[in-house]
């Protein structure tokens, strides 16, 4: 299946073709982010509305694709395009870029969630993690695995909104990791990536979402990745085969504080190497929903 001819097929389920719309001698040379999926280019539309171009790596040399995993991603594609929710970027339509299928949505003025951390540090931690889940609740209900929840996939928009972005990409992500894995490394992100996809012995899943899930919520509120002080090829090893889980960081999880004990019960299960024990995107949400900042502090009296 060619690449003109998935883009065929998702016009005739009525996604939008921006390809008129696109402003070329605004698009950047070279992409402002690259994945193991894709590239990310910054354009303008013919109206000046600017906008973010997200390539899709998953054709062969010969411009052709593995057709059984190139119809689930379109299928993926079509059903970001009917996703409408404050916490999930938007797909604004589709166009061919530079001989590749590309998506195109909206550009994230305020980048994703961890550059928008390190210029406003005073941010409430809680209610960014409260939006994250409320995202990724929002998808599961639409039957889409996210794929690649990281906090560099969480962006924010100019009015501080959190929205989940790159997702949608699991049978994206299968094909890449099968078909065209190089010696660059792998597609996925290993240190949000849950064990059972990291051993080899699943895909992509809600329960594997929500293991990413609690590490990026680790993330927002440590500002750091997880398991920030272990080499990235180490990880596997250390995840899915020592079945290693990251330390408590008490300096914003303190382990005197009762609600900082629910937060890292939450976490704790999220991480569980038995998927089945890990709760759902929508129950994550409304535990979330009961932390505040505030609330994260020592119990007046005790001691860590």
């Amino acid at each position: 299946m060619t690449c003109g001819e998935i883009f065929d097929l998702l016009k005739s389920r009525g996604c939008s073709d921006l390809t008129p719309w696109l402003d070329e001698r605004s698009c950047s040379q070279h992409p402002v982010s690259t994945g193991g999926y894709g590239d990310v280019f910054r354009a303008k539309l013919t109206n000046g509305h600017e906008v973010a171009i997200k390539t899709i790596r998953i054709y062969d040399n010969d411009g052709t694709s593995e057709g059984r995993y190139a119809k689930h991603a379109a299928r993926e594609i079509y059903a970001w395009s009917k996703c409408k929710h404050r916490n999930v970027a938007q797909l604004v339509g589709i166009i061919v870029f530079r001989g590749c299928l590309a998506m195109v949505s909206w550009w994230a003025g305020n980048g994703n969630v961890v550059s928008y951390l390190k210029r406003w540090p005073h941010v409430s931690r809680c209610q960014m993690s409260l939006s994250i889940c409320t995202g990724l609740a929002y998808l599961h209900e639409q039957d889409i695995v996210h794929g690649d929840l990281k906090g560099a996939n969480v962006l924010v928009d100019h009015n501080g909104n959190l929205m989940l972005a790159d997702f949608g990409n699991a049978s994206i992500a299968d094909a890449t990791l099968q078909f065209t894995q190089t010696a660059t490394g792998p597609s996925f992100s290993p240190r949000w990536t849950a064990p059972e996809i990291l051993s080899g012995t699943s895909g992509h899943t809600k329960l594997a979402d929500i293991y990413s899930l609690g590490m990026t919520i680790l993330e927002v509120f440590t500002g750091k990745v997880p398991y920030s002080g272990i080499n990235e090829y180490a990880l596997p090893l250390h995840i899915a085969v020592h079945m290693k889980k990251p330390d408590r960081p008490l300096d914003v999880i303190p382990d005197n504080s009762v609600l900082g004990n629910v937060l890292w019960a939450i976490l704790m299960s999220c991480w569980s190497h038995n998927p089945p024990q890990r709760p759902s995107a929508q129950d994550t949400q409304q535990l979330m929903g009961t932390i505040s900042d505030d609330k994260l502090v020592p119990v007046a009296g005790t001691s860590g």
